[in-house]
């Protein structure tokens, strides 16, 4: 029911999205996405951004289909810019421009921080990832306002130490989880059909922070996530008003 294209209005990006958005029942929330290694291939998670998709959530990937070359925090921008100009028509016929969410996977998770300042984002997801130093935290982490969740892989993931500081210096009463699945290291498990793990746990995510499905809290509340092999930290969830 889903799959990825491309649209010339927006060349260097891949857009994930319901086949039939017809039969998507609403309005669609955006989810903007940094790849790992800041790559421009648009496919480098496709197994989990389609994953999420299917969730009635366009998805839109910076880099376009097998691109090589890097991409910057301003790929996000230039999406949401480009979706803005376009909603009402189209493939973006559905789109919340209220509902939007900002993540990506280690290099692209520091992309996803980059643009948390934009007022049209509401919420961020940071993937096997977090800032660089202890004084990049100190400068970008306390004064995230918004709904910040980590999905992370162990001990042994390169980005673990600057995920878990990041999600300590979450400012009081901001929700925040943390996530680390089992020990399965910086890669993830995103390669896995539909993103594995990972992709399970995203779509829990954006579910809730972006359509509002409530009852997809619970696997970060309750015990879903502890039972699909997370050890799991959160602070303030009571707060959590999905967007």
């Amino acid at each position: 029911p889903q799959f990825y294209t491309t649209d010339s209005g927006l060349p260097n990006h891949t857009i994930y999205k319901p086949k039939n958005l017809a039969a998507v029942n609403g309005t669609m929330p955006l989810l903007v996405w940094g790849n790992g290694a800041c790559s421009a291939d648009g496919l480098s998670h496709q197994n989990f951004n389609i994953e999420i998709a299917s969730y009635g959530i366009i998805v839109i990937a910076s880099g376009s289909p097998k691109q090589s070359g890097s991409t910057t925090s301003r790929h996000m921008t230039d999406a949401i810019d480009y979706v803005q100009k376009q909603a009402g028509k189209g493939d973006y016929s559905k789109i919340n421009m209220t509902k939007i969410a900002a993540a990506g996977m280690s290099c692209g998770g520091v992309e996803a921080y980059e643009v948390i300042g934009d007022s049209r984002v509401k919420a961020l997801g940071i993937f096997n990832s977090g800032q660089m130093s202890q004084d990049g935290t100190n400068k970008v982490v306390p004064g995230i306002k918004k709904p910040i969740f980590f999905f992370l892989g162990g001990s042994s993931d390169i980005a673990y130490n600057n995920g878990m500081r990041d999600f300590a210096a979450v400012s009081s009463g901001v929700p925040t989880w943390v996530g680390n699945y089992k020990n399965v290291g910086h890669g993830g498990t995103y390669g896995d059909v539909n993103g594995g793990t990972f992709g399970k746990a995203a779509q829990q995510y954006f579910r809730w922070i972006l359509k509002g499905e409530t009852s997809t809290a619970n696997y970060f509340t309750g015990n879903g996530a502890k039972n699909d092999g997370w050890t799991t930290q959160a602070k303030s969830l009571d707060n959590l008003v999905p967007v």
